[in-house]
């Protein structure tokens, strides 16, 4: 078992270090102390939190992990790493806003505690001055979970799309029904099996254009590989194809401008007689069923999916994508909806401040997603205004509250 290597990689670091160099010698000997203990903090708290979740996936998977490990002979530990490598970046990811806050009040409870803070204060810092340096390394935080919830996590949907039981990717997974505007054809089938990117009897329902015309209504066939372009076009390969019956027979067709639609063994050489060669952009990830593949997708291929939706089932994507666009903004609003909290009483316990914090990430997730569930209904609210409305909302009240804070 081996995960595919990122593609996302920097061509130039020696900008990214120079660029670090100039953010450290900008910074105050008191900004280098206070973004010093929120990377301690949060470094902390994340290994605290993705250790526990790990280590309880791990005990209650792990007969699976060692009878995988003794079929392949891929050592346990190798296999642990390759499985639970991009399972924490996912974690990371998605509790980036939670962990940016908990860091960032666990500082200022902190240096409450140590008097630190009541000294600054007395020194004539403004408690605005104090705070700054953890603002710009919190939204640091939440600018590199939208990066990478957009360039890596996508790398690894598949691994991430896999339970402890499906190590290997054999196993069958739900196939979400997907429209082609170019070649008018709804593909459909009973499974997919992404390991070999296969579909197992693929039933394409034909609803117009020059295939209709050729074939009929549908076509189906055994199994279908995705096939990406090369000396072809990218596409699908229909083995021992079915219906229409002796589809060798048939002529290739084409679109009126002379792109290829449907290549036949009748006059393409590469195509075996049975079999056909359905010619399509429609990716092989865009097939994907279930709920899990929308969490690691991208949103370029969330929008790619929306095109093959009709209006009803594609609102709960719609709102899946406004929550891409809106999710930094929203680690924000709870950000800001959290400094409050402390500041206006930092004598608070360490713990009390962590119950608080879970408290505010909980509520505010709560309402976002009970109206995204009203705008996915599209009855009483449209997608994006289901989306937006918790930022309208809780957005404006969090910056005068921190703002209020800051002067008191």
């Amino acid at each position: 078992m081996h995960l595919q290597r990122s593609r996302v990689s920097c061509n130039t670091p020696q900008v990214w270090i120079l660029l670090c160099t100039v953010c450290y010698l900008a910074m105050t000997r008191i900004d280098r102390y206070l973004v010093f203990l929120y990377v301690r903090v949060l470094t902390i708290c994340f290994l605290s939190v993705a250790g526990l979740l790990i280590v309880v996936h791990i005990f209650t998977n792990l007969e699976e992990f060692l009878r995988f490990s003794k079929q392949t002979g891929v050592g346990l530990l190798s296999t642990l790493v390759d499985y639970y490598g991009p399972y924490t970046l996912s974690i990371f990811e998605r509790l980036s806003g939670f962990m940016a806050l908990l860091a960032l009040l666990f500082v200022i409870a902190w240096l409450n505690k140590t008097n630190e803070f009541t000294a600054l204060l007395a020194a004539g810092v403004t408690k605005r001055r104090v705070v700054r340096p953890l603002l710009v390394a919190s939204a640091m935080v939440i600018v590199g979970a939208a990066a990478m919830r957009e360039f890596t996590v996508p790398v690894y949907q598949d691994r991430l799309d896999r339970n402890p039981q499906d190590l290997t990717g054999d196993l069958p997974r739900p196939m979400r029904p997907t429209y082609d505007q170019r070649a008018q054809v709804l593909f459909q089938g009973q499974h997919l099996l992404p390991i070999n990117m296969e579909i197992v009897r693929p039933n394409i329902k034909v609803q117009g254009g020059p295939l209709a015309k050729t074939l009929g209504s549908k076509i189906m066939a055994q199994s279908a590989k995705f096939m990406p372009a090369g000396n072809h076009p990218a596409g699908y390969m229909l083995y021992q194809v079915y219906e229409p019956p002796n589809v060798h027979y048939y002529q290739s067709v084409y679109e009126l401008s002379g792109s290829p639609l449907l290549l036949t063994a009748q006059d393409t050489d590469w195509v075996q007689p049975g079999d056909c060669f359905l010619v399509s952009n429609i990716e092989y990830e865009t097939l994907r069923g279930g709920s899990a593949w929308k969490q690691f997708a991208s949103t370029a291929e969330l929008i790619q999916h929306l095109g093959g939706e009709n209006t009803r089932s594609g609102n709960d994507l719609r709102v899946q994508i406004h929550k891409r666009f809106l999710q930094p903004a929203m680690d924000w609003t709870v950000l800001l909806l959290g400094i409050p909290v402390l500041l206006t009483r930092p004598d608070r316990h360490m713990f009390w401040v962590a119950g608080a914090c879970l408290g505010i990430v909980a509520g505010f997730t709560a309402v976002a997603i009970g109206l995204a569930a009203v705008g996915s209904s599209g009855s009483l609210l449209t997608p994006a205004l289901a989306t937006w409305l918790p930022l309208l909302i809780f957005l404006p009240w969090g910056w005068a509250k921190t703002a209020q804070a800051m002067e008191t």
